[in-house]
């Protein structure tokens, strides 16, 4: 049962190409256009740095983060249609539907940040020890986890109204205080005491870390990677409460 209703999920996932594309390109495109904009602007004392390099965690960031919280979307969906109700007539437990939920936005999170180092390794000349890749990608993509969470979660909370905007808030507010769009030694030093309780910092930092060896990850992996399971579990705790608060009322 779990496993038919994963692939289940993962085959109405990929039934929304524009949602593919969107987590796809979106990201990738953004990349382009940072390293654009900030190529110019490039502070002299760190020219040894090449900002494709260093925006590249960034950008790989942003489409997990993006790919994750999109989960919202379709258990609003769900929750309207009556699908959840159902669900729980079936065998299927609410542990496992909401893991489900979250393994599903987490596959879709995997391809964005190897999109982005790709653009970055054909188009923008960047180049990394395997060590940086393996932490711009695979891990990036693993620490995509409370984002998935965090999209189960406004799924839960949101209506077919309003998702959309919560999602999209949620989004900006994440990408600004975690220094995903502007890196944070542009900002006034008050963003950065407020990045370091969002875990979209500390998941740009864990792709960052893998660049340490050019002086640029500036945080422990090992932190990075704590701090984005801390958000994990407490994120996963307020699903499982609006779960079951949802099945008493029903």
């Amino acid at each position: 049962m779990k496993g038919g209703y994963l692939k289940l999920e993962l085959r109405r996932v990929l039934r929304e190409p524009g949602t593919i594309l969107f987590v796809l390109g979106f990201p990738a495109a953004f990349y382009v256009l940072e390293v654009i904009i900030f190529q110019g602007q490039w502070p002299e004392e760190k020219a040894q740095y090449e900002p494709a390099a260093v925006l590249m965690p960034a950008m790989a960031a942003w489409g997990v983060l993006i790919s994750g919280m999109l989960v919202g979307t379709r258990v609003v969906n769900e929750r309207k249609a009556g699908w959840q109700r159902q669900l729980r007539l079936t065998p299927l437990t609410s542990g496992h539907y909401l893991l489900g939920k979250a393994a599903v936005g987490m596959a879709v999170a995997v391809p964005p940040p190897f999109v982005v180092a790709l653009v970055g390794a054909l188009f923008l000349d960047v180049r990394l020890e395997p060590t940086g890749w393996l932490f711009v990608t695979l891990l990036v993509s693993i620490g995509g986890l409370p984002f998935a969470v965090l999209g189960l979660f406004i799924g839960q909370m949101g209506t077919r109204e309003n998702v959309q905007q919560i999602t999209i808030i949620g989004m900006l507010v994440l990408a600004i205080f975690g220094g995903i769009f502007i890196p944070l030694q542009s900002l006034p030093t008050w963003f950065t005491y407020i990045s370091y309780v969002t875990p979209s910092y500390w998941l740009s930092e864990l792709g960052k870390s893998g660049l340490s060896g050019e002086g640029v990850g500036a945080q422990n992996p090992v932190l990075a990677g704590a701090v984005l399971l801390a958000w994990s579990v407490v994120l996963a705790a307020a699903v499982i409460w609006r779960y079951r608060h949802d099945s008493a009322r029903t």
